[in-house]
């Protein structure tokens, strides 16, 4: 067991618990303002975005550009597009003139709401006493990896001394099986009688060019280690009994604990084979107590390897020719701009819906049900597609009659 006490461990876990639970229990009040202060600032910041889309509009027109490339043997024009500034800037239009007064009526209003709140006694006091709390949980979680990390390198010691105690003790191949990132130093020795690794693969069966790489066709496949042994109970290494080790066991393979597998032969001038590996996890746990008065169970343990690997991301070519499907209409999903005043309640009632349908349909914009929508784009309606049926023309054979002169 780790020489660091516990209870140590479970008072900083209950403090992070504590101070997570602080941060996010403001009251109603405090919790609208800090909603409303956000949804002020996210109003400013569409509403100026927009006014810049306009006068950009404006100020600047698109150009093509035609120049040859070369690829190859081939040569092929490509055309390009890109901003000009304009000599004179461009009117606008009656249309642009509406969103830009309107634009700017929502501007001066949100900025107005904004600065209100922000300079506010209370939302000062709110933004202060929440800063507080983060700082606070921030400390306390700083102080549990701390703590976790001396725990860890105690029990790596611990886990090492009681290795070498059993060497000294025993001469006979056994295995200790404990937790790669664990911080309690609990190890289970395994008196094993057999052991059995497989390594499998999975390759291609396609004929392979001479020059290819080989390794190109070839995938990694499952790994696992097959145990029998014994687990003897209160050796001097480890004064537990049998059966407490093999619910040790049971414990991992139900949480599905990563464990370290390490099997070393006996000190002799000659070193045996042995498996030394980490990423193991229990595929299967059996036990035969055939002996039941003695102190003593022979399992057979099956580990399985789980590879780790780095999630990384690259770019890749993006195919927007889209693909093919049948004729008909296709009726876009209706898109408005919120009014001031109007709630996701009242636009579900409007346009016939329901107020989760609607923040279904707008899930990527991350509205929810009390979001200030003044400005804001809002999907009412879902998109709909009409297959064109073909309808067969039928012919009318008319019957080929022959007049004789009488």
């Amino acid at each position: 067991m780790s020489k660091l006490d516990t209870k140590t461990w479970r008072k900083l876990r209950n403090q992070v618990k504590k101070d997570e639970k602080a941060l996010h229990s403001l009251n109603n009040h405090q919790a609208k303002l800090l909603q409303q202060a956000a949804n002020a600032k996210a109003t400013i910041k569409s509403s100026q975005d927009s006014i810049s889309i306009i006068h950009k509009d404006l100020m600047y027109s698109w150009k093509k550009e035609k120049h040859k490339v070369k690829h190859g043997k081939r040569t092929y024009t490509k055309t390009t597009k890109k901003w000009i500034k304009r000599d004179k800037p461009q009117k606008p239009t009656k249309h642009q003139s509406e969103q830009l007064s309107k634009l700017s009526r929502d501007l001066a209003l949100a900025q107005a709401k904004h600065s209100r709140i922000v300079s506010s006694g209370i939302y000062k006091q709110t933004k202060k006493h929440k800063a507080k709390l983060a700082a606070r949980l921030k400390r306390a979680k700083r102080k549990l990896s701390k703590f976790e990390a001396r725990r860890r390198k105690v029990a790596k010691k611990s886990i090492n001394k009681s290795i070498s105690k059993q060497y000294g003790d025993f001469m006979a191949p056994k295995a200790s099986l404990y937790e790669t990132q664990g911080t309690t130093g609990k190890v289970v020795f395994l008196f094993t009688s057999s052991e059995t690794e497989d390594n499998q693969s999975t390759i291609t069966g396609y004929p392979v060019d001479h020059d290819e790489e080989i390794a190109d066709h070839s995938v990694n496949g499952d790994k696992t280690v097959s145990i029998e042994g014994m687990i003897i109970g209160h050796t001097p290494a480890n004064n537990l009994s049998a059966t407490h080790l093999y619910n040790e066991l049971l414990n991992w393979r139900y949480k599905g604990t990563e464990l370290t597998y390490r099997s070393n032969g006996a000190k002799s001038g000659r070193k045996m084979a042995h498996i030394y590996n980490k990423h193991f996890r229990i595929q299967s746990l059996t036990k035969t107590q055939d002996q039941a008065l003695e102190d003593r169970i022979k399992v057979s343990i099956t580990l399985k390897f789980v590879y780790v690997a780095q999630v990384t991301t690259t770019k890749t070519k993006v195919n927007h020719k889209g693909k093919k499907v049948a004729k008909g209409s296709c009726t876009a999903p209706k898109v408005i701009k919120g009014k001031r005043g109007m709630t996701m309640h009242d636009y579900a009632k409007k346009y016939h819906t329901t107020t989760k349908k609607l923040i279904s349909m707008n899930k990527s914009r991350h509205y929810t049900a009390h979001t200030n929508l003044a400005g804001k784009k809002l999907q009412v309606t879902e998109g709909r597609f009409k297959p064109t049926i073909r309808r067969k023309k039928v012919r009318v054979h008319h019957a080929k009659t022959s007049l004789k002169r009488g």
